[in-house]
């Protein structure tokens, strides 16, 4: 009898161990699924918008949640989000690139580089942002892991990174049009 009484203390928290950590796998691999199949956004070209933040649905919460920490509301500010270059390839500290096209009109934008992590893209000079007030507007915004003088994005050494294109206050013809919207196309440089 106290055999079996100690085998039960012993299967029984086993047995809610596992169980917690089946659910864990079950729930992030449900979240990272519907962060990449995100039926939320809105797509253009290779750009993708959530147009609401309204937290109602708990997938849009995970969403939020995995990849859009501190997210502002929707009235404040939109976040397109690309994983493509304008050939439709995975974005990759391989290649260099440049952006091409100038931000929707709005208060205030900035372009930021994440890993596959979701977090900032590590960098020698801790640069992580280029936005309206440190854009210099005679050059172009390179994306390389190559240093560059002017409006240089560091890709550091990632697999694959995406790009976050914040704009905050947009005009109203920015929510009535975020499928046809003209976006700055990210175009790889071929060396």
């Amino acid at each position: 009898m106290k055999k079996l009484f100690k085998n039960k203390l012993i299967i029984i928290p086993s047995l809610i161990i596992v169980s917690f950590f089946i659910g864990a796998f079950i729930a992030i691999s449900s979240i990272n699924s519907s962060t990449q199949n995100n039926k939320f956004a809105i797509k253009n070209g290779n750009w993708t918008v959530n147009p609401k933040m309204d937290l109602k649905d708990d997938y849009q919460r995970a969403l939020i949640a995995r990849i859009g920490v501190f997210a502002l509301d929707d009235k404040e500010a939109l976040y397109f989000l690309s994983r493509k270059d304008d050939m439709g390839r995975i974005l990759s500290s391989e290649y260099d690139y440049e952006i091409i096209g100038t931000p929707p009109s709005g208060r205030y934008w900035s372009y930021t580089l994440y890993g596959e992590d979701y977090f900032l893209v590590k960098n020698k000079t801790n640069r992580f942002s280029i936005n309206i007030e440190n854009f210099n507007e005679n050059h172009p915004i390179i994306i390389s892991s190559t240093e560059k003088k002017t409006n240089w994005l560091p890709s550091g050494i990632e697999k694959q990174f995406y790009i976050t294109l914040r704009l905050y206050n947009p005009i109203e013809k920015v929510y009535n049009n975020l499928e046809s919207l003209k976006l700055p196309i990210i175009k790889r440089i071929e060396k």
